[in-house]
């Protein structure tokens, strides 16, 4: 009978930022369709996760200083808020909304903080624009793309940085 490797949370925030680091290696090796939430290694830190409290994250976080991983792993974690999320991404120093990893870690958000793909929701879930890109992020990456209807939505009221994001007819 094998055990169940339990990991300590420094391995977790070690682990995910090594995979998620080198995920362009994974994908260039193996299909270009790789599900970031169904690969293995993947799995099992969000898994771990899962068992770990959001505010002993919270304060990694605020110790080491929060990446994007770090982040989107908070959303993992057991009691953590879209509040506490949001408040991690919001306090990331520089932040490269360009960067495969932002990109990747922001699709890679539990999807029990998404809303509807409506792009009100999202902009009001969001509370800014980093906010809603990281929700619009994510929700691309389950297949869920935000549709643009200007009787919902003024389009000043909708950043530049998410119209990649958004389907406009």
């Amino acid at each position: 009978m094998r055990k169940e490797r339990n990991f300590t949370p420094i391995e977790i925030w070690t682990g995910l930022h090594v995979e998620l680091e080198s995920w362009h290696l994974k994908r260039s090796d193996a299909d270009s369709n790789l599900h970031p939430l169904r690969d293995t290694s993947n799995k099992i830190y969000l898994q771990e996760l899962s068992k770990f409290s959001g505010s002993k994250w919270a304060m990694i976080g605020d110790g080491a200083g929060w990446t994007p991983v770090a982040a989107m792993a908070l959303s993992w974690c057991e009691g953590a808020t879209w509040e506490n999320v949001l408040r991690a991404w919001q306090s990331i120093e520089k932040l490269d909304l360009e960067s495969a990893v932002s990109n990747l870690a922001a699709q890679m958000t539990n999807p029990k903080f998404l809303p509807e793909p409506n792009l009100a929701a999202v902009l009001e879930l969001g509370q800014s624009p980093g906010g809603a890109w990281v929700l619009l992020s994510a929700l691309k990456l389950h297949g869920k793309m935000v549709q643009y209807v200007e009787e919902q939505v003024p389009h000043e009221a909708v950043h530049s940085v998410l119209w990649p994001l958004i389907m406009q007819a």
